[in-house]
């Protein structure tokens, strides 16, 4: 057999299945192992893993590269499973010649039938022992069939060795893990010509190097298999890391974030809804990563690439979903950009989503995206770019205000005097003239802040104003 082993054992891959839009833990994986690439000066490689033609979503890929180019994430190499189908298939017939596979020629029925049975029995249920049946058929029973056309799977011969009672290893970020080793003989190679995961995944890890192989904890259970398989092949075993997976509360229970019942479980929403790239990147640090935090207190301007992915800091508990402390960061990654940076994520998303929007109210928020920003303090309201229309409803046109505490007699008299042209200090004195004590004072900048915002919590209200402009700022305070 021709050997395909990498001479450099020093890859780290991603290798995402094509079924729709990319999950939030897919761009966790891929975060992960590029840290890793990148501190242990390895290669990060993409795998498409799309022999599941059940599963297969046309457009998945593109929509999954287009995800990966808006984090910056690049590789080394790209893979597609199902054009690798014939080295699949030759390690596949080489385990049979050794006997440590074999062909299966079973139906559906006659496996339901199987299952029906062990079920009666009380038996595990599963193929394996006595049950399962096409082990020992002959070579020439096999070639004739196989001639006739008949329809056939390639399994792993489990039972060629003694497994003993435990298969063990030392998982990354779990430590020592001991399994009951799979008793079951799986199939390797399906009827169509392509492997499912354990075959494929095991000897592309194998081939092209891989270091660590990262991924979610649900495939844990599995590893017994993979390194079985592994063991079959003649390779090393893989060395693995599973992480935990992002889970959700429902009802008081915990479960895993699904891309068919949550939104935030699929990344492009969180990019449609306006959220900053780098917050996605932050959050997903900080639930992997237990020091990340401690780290950004400590650099809040530095680059995310500066910071050193732990796999020590990996935790084990599978963190829920926490909306408010995503929302908080990214307050933050906002705050930190400066006035042209955010204007500019601004125009990249898809502003012309905010309702009743005109190139006058585009220009308004642009200038007020500058609005405090920078220095010590900045503000810190915004979250996402979906919440403007709310957020600075006072830029548009038309606005809804609650007259009923207002005084109109009293911003009657400021707009008199109001006048566009005045700096940040004229304008406060002039309001502090019309309030003869600190009551006042505070009772008049609330009542001009509700009266031409219809907030009365708002940024700077001189700033506001200088964008709403002066025609704007005298009809609001004049209608009551």
């Amino acid at each position: 057999m021709k050997n395909y082993l990498s001479e450099k054992p020093d890859g780290y891959r991603i290798a995402p299945s094509p079924t729709g839009y990319v999950h939030l833990g897919t761009i966790a994986m891929a975060l992960v192992n590029s840290y890793l690439a990148r501190q242990n000066h390895g290669r990060f490689y993409l795998r498409i893993e799309d022999t599941d033609s059940k599963r297969y979503v046309a457009d998945a890929v593109e929509k999954m590269m287009t995800t990966f180019n808006y984090f910056d994430v690049k590789f080394a190499e790209t893979y597609v499973q199902s054009e690798r189908a014939k080295i699949y298939q030759q390690y596949a017939e080489d385990l049979v010649k050794q006997g440590k596979a074999y062909y299966c020629f079973c139906t559906e029925d006659d496996l339901n039938q199987m299952r029906e049975t062990q079920i009666k029995n009380g038996e595990p249920t599963g193929y394996y022992g006595k049950y399962a049946k096409c082990r020992h058929l002959s070579p020439d029973e096999v070639a004739r069939r196989i001639a006739a056309g008949e329809p056939h799977v390639i399994r792993a011969n489990f039972s060629y060795q003694d497994w003993g009672e435990r298969i063990t290893f030392t998982d990354a970020a779990r430590g020592e893990i001991a399994l009951l080793p799979q008793t079951n003989d799986p199939v390797i190679m399906k009827s169509n010509g392509l492997p499912p995961y354990n075959l494929a995944h095991v000897i592309d890890d194998t081939l092209m190097g891989t270091a660590l192989v990262v991924r979610g904890e649900e495939w844990l259970i599995s590893t017994a298999e993979h390194m079985q398989l592994c063991d079959l092949l003649g390779f090393p075993r893989l060395h693995y890391m599973h992480m935990p997976t992002i889970n959700i509360e429902e009802n008081g229970k915990k479960r895993k974030l699904s891309k068919r019942k949550d939104p935030q479980a699929l990344v492009m929403n969180l990019i449609d809804a306006g959220y900053p790239k780098n917050a996605i990147i932050e959050y997903l640090l900080t639930i992997y990563n237990s020091d990340f935090e401690i780290w950004r207190t400590a650099n809040p301007n530095a680059p995310l690439t500066d910071f050193q992915f732990s796999i020590q800091k990996v935790g084990t508990n599978n963190p829920l979903f926490d909306l408010p402390k995503f929302n908080d960061i990214a307050k933050n990654v906002w705050a930190r950009q400066s006035h042209a940076e955010i204007v500019a994520n601004f125009n990249a998303w898809n502003w012309q989503s905010l309702p009743n929007i005109t190139p006058t109210i585009k220009t308004r928020i642009e200038k007020m995206l500058g609005v405090e920003r920078g220095g010590e303090r900045p503000r810190k309201d915004l979250i996402k770019f979906e919440d403007i229309a709310d957020l600075y409803s006072y830029l548009w046109d038309e606005i809804t205000v609650d007259g009923s505490t207002l005084d109109g007699q009293m911003l009657k008299n400021y707009a008199e005097i109001y006048d566009a042209a005045d700096d940040k200090d004229t304008w406060w004195q002039k309001i502090k003239n019309l309030a003869p004590d600190k009551p006042t004072l505070r009772n008049l900048a609330a009542q001009i802040r509700l009266a031409v915002t219809g907030k009365t919590n708002t940024p700077d209200l001189w700033a506001i104003c200088q964008i709403l402009g002066n025609d704007i700022v005298k009809a609001r305070l004049t209608r009551w």
